[in-house]
Formats: structure tokens, C-alpha cells, sequence
């Protein structure tokens, strides 16, 4: 995948390792962008301004002000004359649908509605309705248009800053699926390249959502869509539909972690779930009855991997898997389609959960 190929990858990471706003974003990223912004706002309010104010309109504010987490938004940006902006800040991760009108119905209680503007380092690739949009890279465009000519401690700051996002720009945007053909994963030795495991962490997050994304749309299933996160620092995708097998509620599907696919079982009748041995010993014989609901999609090894037959997590969770390293988006969809077909034949035969 591109950020993989990329000719400049190693110089990209060292610079980003060596701007001192760099280190201080690790471990925070949204968080750290949006504080900085605010800085921006209150010294350089001319810079802010060529950035921020034109997407506004005349309205009710009688001060300039920004605020921070106002009504669960990044910022809320507020000038004499104008309507408020609030911005809604994205830099690893990708927008959804949901939470921006979340926000939107939100923000119409307030006494003045705000104009809504998305600040992302990716496209949403959904229309964002009220949402205007503004990418980091065109951000960056008009700071560095704006700065006033002299090296100030605040005008080196953001110029430090703009630096930062056009390295950023790059490696976030190298996460995007270009091809079917990918790999699922960015490769583990790129990243430590990075010299940093936050920011490799958060590159892999970054993957992880784009590849639910691209899955989810596949199989086109709004009530179950497909998850993603990191879970002991690797990444996560997944589908668990509900449904009812012989009279118990379980929830049946795929997991694809770091380079185990597994198909899981979540047992979620009360008297199934526990972390006791006897609770285990039920959850696992009741899993040998249910051994169709383990099997592994064409194309996939067919012999679970592992010495336990079953893979326990408390409490309800039961798997097997198998290694399926350098796995395609192409293949992962595949198999998820596989998978899903499967559950609508059980669903089919039983009652819905």
C-alpha cells in the first residue's frame, strides 16, 4: 500500500520525530491539533482569520473568542459581527455520518446556530449535508499565505506547525485502500521506522477504519455494520450479528486480528457468561455442538491453528482461528461475504434473535 512504497517514508518519519510539535502531539493528536489551533486564534488572530473566517456569516457575536469542547466540539471559533464556527476536528481517524448529526442536532439547540465545518485530514466520502469541509493540507495552504514576514516565536511555531501537517498529510492519507490487492495491514516494519509506537498505533487505528469502511460498503449491512479498533496495540476488524441458534442468543461472525482470522461465538444467555471454569466448560461444549458456525471461508486455511481447540475471552467471547499473514482487502472481503451468507442461513432456520 502507498504508505508502504512511499520513497520518502524514513524522511517523513524523522522530520515528524524531530519537530518538537511532533513530540508533542504523540499520544494526543486530535486533542494536541485542536488546543493549537486555539493558540493560533488568540496570537495570530490575522492567520486564523485567512483560515477560519471566511467560512462564517454575518450573525449576533458580539466577541472574539474560541472555546474548547463546547457542547462535545473540537472548537467554536467566535467573532464580533459573525456566526459562530464550530469545528469538528479529524486528523488519524475518518468522520462518520452519525456522530457530525449527532453534532448538528446538538448545536441547532444552541441560541445562535452555528455554521458546522469539518476539519479533516481525509475526505468524509458522504455528503456532510450542513458540514462545510476543510482538509488539513488546504489549512496549511492558507497559514503559510497569511504569516506575517518576520521569525517571531509565534510565526516559527506555525510554521513548525505547517510542517508538521504536510508530513502528517502524507502518512495519514498513505493509509487509504488504493487497491483491492493490499494487504489488509500496514507492514510492521514500516512503521518501526517511525520510531514511535503511538504514532505506529495510530496509523495501524487509521487503517483499521478504512478497511471496516471499504467492508462495511461491500456487504451493505446498516443494522450490523462492521467494526474496527486496536486491542493489546494491534488492529481490529470485525462483524457480530445477533442471532438465535437453538433457542440461545449468541452472536455469530468474523474477527480479523493482526494475522488471525478468527470466527467467534459470543455467548450472551446470562447463564452462558462468566469467567468460572464451569462457565468456560459450558460455553466451550456447547461450541462443539454449534462446530458448523466455525468454519472458515474458501480461499482460508480450513485447519484452525493453535493447540486449544477453542479460544476463550471472558466473558462470553469463544474462537478458533487460523494465520492468515499478508491477507487482501480483497480476500478479508471475500471471506466476510462468506461468513455473512452463512449467518443469513441460520437465520433463516431460526428465530431472530
Amino acid at each position: 500500500m502507498g504508505i508502504g512504497v512511499a520513497e520518502d517514508f524514513v524522511e517523513i518519519a524523522r522530520r515528524i520525530g524531530t519537530n518538537p510539535l511532533g513530540r508533542l502531539m504523540y499520544g494526543q493528536r486530535e486533542l494536541f491539533h485542536s488546543n493549537l489551533l486555539a493558540w493560533v486564534f488568540d496570537v495570530l488572530p490575522a492567520v486564523a482569520d485567512a483560515a477560519f473566517q471566511t467560512f462564517t456569516q454575518p450573525g449576533a457575536g458580539n466577541e472574539r473568542r474560541v472555546d474548547r469542547e463546547r457542547g462535545h466540539l473540537d472548537l467554536v471559533m467566535n467573532w464580533p459581527g459573525h456566526a459562530p464556527l464550530a469545528i469538528e476536528n479529524k486528523v488519524f481517524s475518518i468522520p462518520s455520518r452519525e456522530q457530525l448529526t449527532a453534532y448538528e442536532k446538538a448545536t441547532a439547540k444552541w441560541p445562535e446556530k452555528p455554521i458546522l465545518l469539518l476539519l479533516s485530514m481525509s475526505q468524509a466520502g458522504f455528503n456532510t449535508g450542513r458540514w462545510k469541509e476543510l482538509n488539513y493540507a488546504t489549512l496549511a495552504t492558507s497559514f503559510e499565505g497569511a504569516l506575517p514576514d518576520c521569525s517571531s516565536y509565534e510565526v516559527e511555531t506555525v510554521r513548525k506547525y505547517i510542517d508538521l501537517i504536510r508530513d502528517l498529510d502524507i502518512l495519514v492519507n498513505g493509509t487509504d485502500i488504493k487497491s483491492d490487492g493490499e494487504p489488509v495491514w500496514i507492514d510492521e516494519a514500516r512503521l518501526r521506522e517511525l520510531g514511535s509506537s503511538q504514532m505506529g498505533a495510530a496509523l495501524q487505528k487509521a487503517r483499521a477504519q478504512r478497511v471496516a469502511i471499504k467492508i462495511d460498503r461491500r456487504l451493505n449491512d446498516r443494522a450490523y455494520p462492521v467494526d474496527c479498533g486496536m486491542s493489546r496495540a494491534t488492529p481490529m476488524v470485525q462483524q457480530l450479528v445477533p442471532v438465535r441458534v437453538d433457542g440461545r442468543r449468541v452472536s455469530l461472525g468474523w474477527q480479523l486480528q493482526g494475522n488471525q482470522f478468527r470466527r467467534a461465538v459470543v455467548f450472551r444467555d446470562s447463564g452462558l457468561q462468566g469467567g468460572s471454569a464451569i462457565k468456560r466448560t459450558k460455553r466451550e461444549d456447547l461450541s462443539r455442538q454449534f462446530s458448523n458456525l466455525f468454519e472458515f471461508p474458501p480461499g482460508l486455511p480450513q485447519e484452525h491453528a493453535g493447540k486449544k481447540v477453542f479460544n476463550h475471552f471472558a466473558p462470553d467471547f469463544v474462537y478458533q482461528y487460523v494465520k492468515v499473514p499478508g491477507l487482501t482487502v480483497s480476500e478479508l472481503g471475500a471471506a466476510a461475504d462468506w461468513v455473512r451468507n452463512q449467518i443469513e442461513a441460520v437465520r433463516d432456520s431460526e428465530s431472530p434473535s
